[in-house]
């Protein structure tokens, strides 16, 4: 459900009651589309934020604390200059449209009144926030619209305001019946093929395309059946809905509801009324900015996630396959192997053969000894001496001997590099957090990866690994990234715990809590289900999964975060199953 205009009439009821004779006291704008105003009015200190971002385009009051840019911009500066201090006097919304109107009384330089007016227009990629004068002249928008992008409405320093067309829609809160059935039957006669849903948005201020279909919905109709198709019965119903949400909303019989997925908890929509058609977990929520507030704030911390997890894929990726090159350009070094051993054997046989080579020779023929009755071409250079090409030949063999040495020890760093970035990438798929991917930018950084673009600020990360619990009562962990699987299993197991990782396999520490006693093959195999779902195999089958005691696992000096070593291992093999995963859920 977009932010409808149904949903600003709710919102604009209570931020009446609660900030209107308020004093603005700060304003910052965070984002280059979003303004955060701090009110105080007696001794209540409110935040009331105003977004003109295209896609979460809003205003409500705000309990969550945005981190502010050093540096503010212009449009910034100017809503300073003219509104701190000053006192939101008037708050209006025209019709039940998404436009707005507040009304800021304040003192100018000259310590002489003056009324300044925000006006707000929440219209998707065309929203704005626009600072004028009393007389409605713009000072300064944070979207500037030239006759480029809109050739009968310019929205300009100097230009006088003018409101965005809206079209002759009807206002549900002073609505009957008769002005609804007159508004359909002029329908039917001039677009009979047009369906409920479409007319309702076409024909009712405030209303959405998403509420349209909750009203369609109870009305028991098909939404998308042609209007002049409808039933006097259908036609009947659909009027008491519309007649029931308009007392609804003028009486402010608000009842907010959040939607979240029902697998990840992730906020779905949103609505100031219950949408009976939601299939969705719902939570009811006091108070309609509340409930925007958590709506929106529990969106934009998914997106930011979504989006710092894109960014450390595309790092980590990069640097995958940057060490899968070298690892590449590695194995042809050492294919040389028997290049080099031919060099060796070439100085050897000139050696000990240095009597029966003419000077000046392009090539001899001489016998192999290791080989007896092999002859053996060796090229020359002429202008060397026997011995001179004898040398020649060893010391090639020597710089390719020292070549592959070199070649075999950087080709293990480079494998034990591959098996980290991909448990890299596992961890990552296992972030359900910032907190989670904030403990991963960490240890990229450390590592030298990449520079931390998340919570700079953060001291401590409150990142915990997954708790479940097994059908015979035992408490699982799981760790999401290298932090917490070092801290599980290095520091918060006991020594007679069971430790379980898949085998060969970049993927999540897991221990089951038991102290040392014994727990059935089931509690053994759903820890495995664990280890193996939260794994890279996690799409996999009948995958290898190790356990031991945790006292026989250990980290070697100087490894790197998240990998250890252990004996005394048996394994167990699992199918990942993320029904099991659900019923294992605390």
């Amino acid at each position: 459900m977009p932010f409808d205009g149904i949903s600003m009439y709710a919102a604009v009821s209570e931020l009446k009651d609660k900030v209107l004779g308020s004093r603005i006291t700060k304003i910052y704008q965070p984002l280059k589309d979003e303004v955060l105003i701090n009110l105080r009015r007696i001794s209540d200190e409110l935040k009331l934020i105003i977004s003109a971002n295209p896609l979460n385009c809003r205003i409500h009051l705000t309990q969550n604390n945005v981190e502010n840019p050093a540096a503010p911009p212009m449009f910034c500066m100017l809503l300073r200059k003219y509104l701190i201090g000053g006192r939101i006097r008037h708050i209006s919304q025209f019709n039940l449209e998404r436009l707005l109107e507040i009304t800021i009384e304040n003192n100018n330089e000259f310590m002489q009144p003056v009324e300044m007016k925000l006006f707000i227009e929440i219209m998707g990629k065309h929203s704005n926030i626009i600072l004028a004068d009393s007389s409605g002249t713009i000072i300064d928008c944070i979207k500037r619209i030239t006759s480029d992008v809109n050739r009968f409405r310019q929205v300009l320093p100097g230009e006088k305001y003018v409101m965005p067309p809206v079209g002759d829609k009807i206002n549900l809160l002073s609505i009957d019946r008769n002005i609804i059935m007159l508004t359909f039957e002029s329908s039917v006669e001039k677009i009979p093929s047009q369906t409920v849903s479409k007319w309702l948005v076409d024909n009712f201020a405030g209303v959405s395309g998403a509420s349209a279909h909750e009203m369609v919905y109870r009305a028991g109709m098909n939404e998308s059946k042609p209007i002049s198709k409808i039933t006097c019965d259908e036609l009947d119903s659909l009027v008491k809905v519309i007649l029931n949400l308009a007392d609804d909303i003028r009486s402010r019989n608000f009842d907010p509801v959040v939607y979240l997925d029902n697998n990840t908890n992730n906020p779905e929509d949103f609505w100031v009324f219950p949408m009976f058609h939601k299939k969705e977990k719902s939570t009811h929520i006091s108070g309609v900015n509340n409930a925007i507030d958590f709506y929106y704030a529990k969106k934009s911390a998914v997106t930011a996630l979504e989006h710092f997890k894109k960014h450390a894929l595309g790092e980590v990726s990069r640097n995958l396959k940057k060490a899968n090159q070298n690892l590449l350009h590695l194995k042809k070094t050492l294919e040389k192997t028997e290049e080099m051993e031919k060099y060796r054997l070439w100085g050897e046989i000139l050696y000990a053969n240095l009597y029966r080579i003419k000077p000046g020779a392009k090539e001899v023929k001489l016998p192999n000894f290791y080989n007896p009755g092999e002859e053996i071409v060796i090229p020359l250079y002429e202008k060397y001496t026997p011995a001179r090409n004898a040398q020649v030949y060893f010391n090639r063999y020597k710089k390719m001997h020292s070549a592959i040495t070199m070649s075999e020890t950087r080709m293990q760093e480079a494998l034990n590099e591959i098996n980290y970035l991909e448990n890299i990438l596992v961890n990552i798929q296992n972030s359900e957090n910032l907190d989670d991917i904030y403990d991963i930018y960490q240890e990229l950084e450390s590592q030298g990866y990449v520079k931390n673009p998340v919570k700079k600020n953060m001291e401590k990360s409150k990142s915990e690994p997954l708790k479940f619990k097994s059908s015979d009562g035992h408490i699982i962990y799981v760790g999401k990234n290298n932090r917490q699987n070092d801290i599980l299993t290095l520091k918060k197991a006991k020594p007679g715990d069971i430790w379980l990782h898949a085998k060969d396999i970049p993927g999540s520490h897991v221990i089951i809590d038991c102290h040392g006693k014994d727990v059935t093959e089931k509690t053994l195999i759903e820890a495995g289900t664990l280890a193996a779902y939260f794994s890279k195999a996690r799409n996999g089958s009948n995958v290898p999964v190790d356990y031991t005691l945790k006292k026989y696992v250990r980290k070697p000096a100087g490894a790197k975060p998240g990998f250890v070593i252990y004996d005394h291992q048996k394994t167990v093999y699992v199918t990942p199953d993320e029904d099991t995963i659900k019923k294992l859920s605390l």
